[in-house]
């Protein structure tokens, strides 16, 4: 079952959860700020005090507990000892004596909320710092809200915007953070991570929430579907064995009655007008019985046929029912790597792309993909599947042969053979290599030859949105910086590969993302 953590402006206090292993952990339920960090700031506040050493005045740090039950850091504990040599040790909290000898225990639940609390603390600091606007680029602005929906961080003279435009309303502005990339969910990169599940134990987004209560109702269809056509089954049977005995003891009777008929005839002296009658009615019973023998047979099979059908539907139903909410739970849980895929809906037609998503190499045939408006039909071109609008970020690939390795807005066209191609327009970056070692940067149809020849086959690619840089590397023993460029990046941008000849043959894989 899964946990409403936060609601809009209305958050929990802090929490403290069990784990497995037994250790207790800090969950702030008001994991994406806003009014209610007040609430927050007075429990943890709260919390900090009843952490805090009566000796040293600090968070507790390896802290014993003595036999009274309060407890205190072992430097503490070991610097008063040193202190009361000729003095009766006394508990600091309660002055309870405790003789010449003192049993201490290390406290492992305190130890684990105190080391958790400062690791809490510590990364809270660390997240509400450095925290700029993304839209003053030419010096750096500290930042006083983040929106969550646009991605980005706004000073006090930005912020207003989304305050008073009405076009606005309805994104949720809150105070600064600069982890936002982290808090988006792994599975839908849309969507913000505002629940924590208690079975899979880590926050998730809406669309998994809902993914996962249809996954439970699906789990208990098929459990009153199995318990429903069980009872039936079994009704069934019970009905048709009953009337099978009952048709058996007719039988049985009526065999009988013949044999006693049968024995008379034969003690008879005479044949007589009576016995004429009785034979033929023996014959007549034996002809019915035969028969009725024969459809009994007939209904036997009949019932069995169906019971076999009834039993494979029924096989196909539950496993349907049952196997796939796991399949759809497996896949809830899988690791994030989207950062490394490339987009199949993009792929030209031209371009062959592995199940992993992280190599595509030209094709000499032109393939069967299915008609998407996001697909490039004329430039034998792909788009990664992630996209990033702030921060730094790199992506190195293994490159060979004619290819052209980009950064584009994920707005570039897609249907024109010359101005969707990487670097003939104003939203794409892009550097190439003519399969000889030559390089040549390519951005708004202006063509550059750069002095370098290219001896590596990996490249890196840096996108640096607070400066506005785009670097393109070769990767060695050392890093050669190959070319840079200088923009102003106004949307989210995506890593870009094409592949233009088969002769030698044109390849490229993502092998690092960061």
């Amino acid at each position: 079952m899964c946990v409403r953590t936060a609601e809009d402006k209305q958050y929990l206090a802090l929490t403290l959860k069990l784990t497995p292993s037994g250790l207790l952990f800090l969950c702030s339920p008001a994991l994406f700020g806003g009014e209610g960090s007040r609430m927050e700031g007075a429990e943890q506040t709260r919390l900090e005090e009843m952490l805090m050493c009566t000796v040293c005045q600090d968070i507790f740090k390896d802290p014993r507990q003595l036999p009274c039950g309060h407890s205190m850091c072992m430097s503490c504990l070991e610097n008063m000892m040193d202190h009361s040599s000729d003095i009766p040790f006394r508990c600091p909290d309660c002055r309870t004596y405790f003789g010449q000898v003192i049993k201490v225990q290390k406290n492992y639940s305190l130890a684990n909320i105190a080391e958790d609390f400062r690791e809490n603390k510590r990364r809270k600091e660390e997240q509400t710092k450095n925290v700029y606007c993304n839209f003053c680029l030419e010096k750096k602005v500290p930042a006083i809200k983040t929106c969550l929906k646009c991605e980005v961080s706004m000073c006090k003279e930005h912020v207003k915007d989304h305050l008073e435009i009405p076009v606005f309303t309805g994104h949720p502005v809150v105070r600064p953070l600069g982890d936002l990339q982290e808090r988006k969910c792994p599975q839908h990169e849309d969507e913000v991570l505002r629940y924590y599940c208690n079975t899979s134990r880590r926050y998730i987004c809406n669309l998994c929430a809902l993914e996962s209560k249809q996954n439970n109702l699906a789990t208990e269809a098929s459990t009153v579907l199995r318990r429903n056509l069980t009872d039936y089954m079994d009704q069934r049977f019970t009905m048709l064995k009953k009337q099978i005995t009952e048709s058996n003891d007719s039988l049985r009777h009526l065999k009988e009655e013949i044999k006693r008929e049968k024995l008379k005839v034969q003690n008879a002296n005479c044949l007589n007008s009576v016995t004429v009658v009785l034979l033929s009615l023996w014959f007549i019973v034996l002809y019915y019985a035969y028969t009725y023998s024969v459809e009994n047979q007939t209904l036997t099979e009949a019932l069995e046929k169906q019971h076999s059908r009834v039993h494979q539907i029924y096989s196909t139903i539950a496993e349907f029912l049952v196997e796939h909410p796991t399949t759809s739970n497996t896949l809830l849980e899988a690791d994030d790597e989207g950062a490394f895929n490339l987009d199949l809906d993009t792929a030209s037609p031209f371009l062959g792309v592995s199940t992993d998503l992280r190599t595509v190499e030209r094709v000499k045939t032109k393939l069967d993909y299915p008609i998407s408006n996001k697909r490039f039909d004329e430039a034998p071109q792909i788009l990664s599947m992630r996209c990033f609008s702030f921060g730094i970020h790199t992506w190195e690939l293994e490159a060979e042969g004619y290819w052209d390795i980009a950064v584009s807005y994920r707005s570039i066209q897609r249907k024109s053979k010359n101005s969707s191609a990487f670097g003939n327009n104003a939203v794409s970056w892009s550097l190439t290599h003519d399969g000889k070692g030559k390089l040549f940067a390519y951005h708004n149809g202006r063509k550059k030859a750069l002095s370098e020849n290219l001896q590596s086959s990996r490249i890196a690619v840096t996108v640096n949105f607070e400066k506005g840089n785009i670097t393109f590397s070769a990767v060695e023993l050392t890093i050669t910086q190959l070319h840079e460029f200088r923009a102003k990046l106004t949307q989210p941008v995506c890593l870009g590969v094409g592949l233009y000849r088969v002769d030698p043959l044109s390849k490229a894989s993502v092998v690092k993302v960061s």
